[in-house]
């Protein structure tokens, strides 16, 4: 198997642990999938200027945060008017989240304000006199009402873009690294630096944007009925498979460690085997549309006579097994990565651990299709 190979294998690896990580795409749908997309793209923001971000909002707690950024807490409120999203932090008994910053959309942060000095001045705000505080319990959103209810939709500009910045960290290191390599090979063939530098930014460009396609098309592809199929059957593949692994004492703990430190949470039992079986569902589909992009191009060198059926089967067969023992190198190097620096280590750990259980699994088909030949 090629190296490029193995350097997909990767990229669909850690591509489906950042959409399984950031994005909280089976709720997209709901009525209210709006409010989760914005949480999604706030959070994904902030990483994106250095924040350390932690969506602890998954766990449904009432009255709980969202999200912890640098160590503050916020709620985030996407309602169709300033009002409404205002009114939405508030119940019988005053302001819901004590302690914690309000998070409202971009468009309504002024009148938001303005609404939260009046709560304030009515004595809704437990602990605060002052309507001068407002504007510190009041925070912006890094996007608009309108843009929430387009990042929860496929086919839009403004989810293109999400999608685009969930998946740049993987992007980034499949281009980073497919140039290393072709560059490294280039100047061991005999290339001139000046080849060796056209042929490596041309290889990269081609790893970069194929990693780039798979990841935005999967992301797309989840926010629409078909895609919302594929996951409910891969969850149920995924979550027999986390049933199976759980008989033992010793799975049971390695899955309860593993969920724990890839949320950032103690959790256990089913909760943990959810976490992972999520994962698992992720994985599946963007695998599927990562086998289709490979296998299609060697299905048309078959047709032309360019390719043999038995090098065909070998490579989709290595393809196949290189994107499943990748993704389990990736959610090893994941959980190993956020230890260390949880956002843009989960990332990387996750790409460089996908790329271990990629080498492996493919290379184990390599010696067993060798017999053949």
């Amino acid at each position: 198997m090629k190296k490029q190979a193995f350097i997909n294998s990767a990229a669909t690896a850690s591509s489906a642990q950042s959409t399984h990580n950031f994005m909280q795409y089976d709720r997209y749908h709901c009525e209210q999938g709006h409010g989760w997309a914005a949480e999604d793209a706030n959070a994904m923001a902030d990483r994106l200027r250095g924040k350390s971000v932690q969506q602890v909002g998954w766990n449904n707690a009432t009255n709980g945060a969202d999200r912890i950024v640098n160590g503050v807490k916020i709620q985030t409120k996407y309602c169709q008017t300033a009002y409404k999203s205002v009114n939405a932090a508030f119940d019988g008994d005053g302001y819901r989240y004590g302690g914690m910053k309000l998070e409202v959309p971009k468009d309504q942060y002024d009148e938001a304000v303005c609404l939260m000095e009046q709560k304030i001045r009515e004595g809704k705000v437990q602990g605060v006199s002052d309507p001068a505080v407002a504007r510190d319990i009041v925070i912006k959103g890094h996007c608009t009402y309108d843009q929430a209810l387009k990042i929860a939709k496929a086919g839009t500009i403004d989810s293109i873009k999400f999608d685009m910045k969930t998946q740049s960290v993987t992007c980034g290191i499949t281009c980073g690294l497919s140039f290393t390599i072709a560059f490294v090979d280039g100047i061991r063939s005999g290339m001139s630096p000046e080849k060796a530098l056209a042929k490596a930014a041309k290889k990269s460009a081609a790893a970069g944007g194929k990693a780039l396609a798979a990841g935005v098309g999967t992301q797309q592809l989840l926010r629409t009925a078909v895609g919302r199929d594929l996951a409910a059957s891969a969850t149920h593949a995924s979550r027999h498979i986390m049933d199976t692994v759980c008989k033992t004492e010793i799975g049971k703990k390695a899955v309860e460690k593993a969920a724990t430190l890839l949320t950032g949470q103690q959790i256990a039992g089913q909760t943990a085997k959810n976490v992972l079986a999520r994962g698992m569902r992720t994985n599946m589909v963007t695998g599927g549309i990562a086998m289709a992009i490979q296998v299609v191009p060697d299905a048309v060198k078959v047709c032309r006579g360019k390719m043999s059926g038995l090098q065909f089967c070998e490579n989709t067969t290595s393809n196949a097994v290189g994107i499943g023992t990748g993704y389990a190198g990736a959610t090893t190097g994941a959980v190993i990565g956020t230890a260390f620096c949880p956002g843009i280590g989960t990332a990387i750990g996750g790409f460089i651990g996908g790329l271990g259980g990629g080498i492996v699994g493919s290379s184990v088909v390599k010696k067993v299709f060798s017999i053949f030949y």
